[in-house]
């Protein structure tokens, strides 16, 4: 009687492995959005590091850029604005569409963590605590 394997433990055991491993798949998807695409320690576009004092720099869009994407994100928006050729010769029609695709991406990115099916998985990581 001693060889007895129980069955109901071992099922039970199994059953909170895929539990926790759910689990660990939802809080990985919700630190990479939430930490990893909108850190505030990196520039919104090309991800470069800022320096600890630019960290806390106010900024005049909705995104966070390093000085260089800065002027090139103004330089975007006036081109697309005023429909203008830039007088930078790499400031061609891919380029534009690098920056539109960009800002489609982020536009997308925010309904996406705006979404009730993200937002209960919000709630769903934060119960499962």
């Amino acid at each position: 009687m001693s060889k007895i394997i129980d069955i109901e433990g071992r099922l039970q055991v199994e059953k909170k492995k895929k539990a926790n491993i759910e689990k660990a798949k939802k809080l990985e998807e919700v630190r990479r959005v939430m930490q990893c695409s909108r850190c505030l320690a990196r520039c919104s576009k090309c991800g470069v590091q800022f320096e600890t004092q630019d960290i806390y720099k106010r900024h005049k869009g909705p995104y966070r850029f390093c000085s260089a994407c800065e002027e090139e994100y103004e330089e975007f928006l006036r081109l697309k604005e005023s429909g203008e050729a830039s007088p930078y010769y790499w400031h061609n029609q891919q380029w534009m569409d690098l920056w539109q695709s960009w800002m489609n991406f982020q536009e997308a990115l925010q309904r996406y963590i705006e979404s009730p099916e993200f937002i209960e998985l919000l709630r769903e990581v934060d119960w499962h605590r």
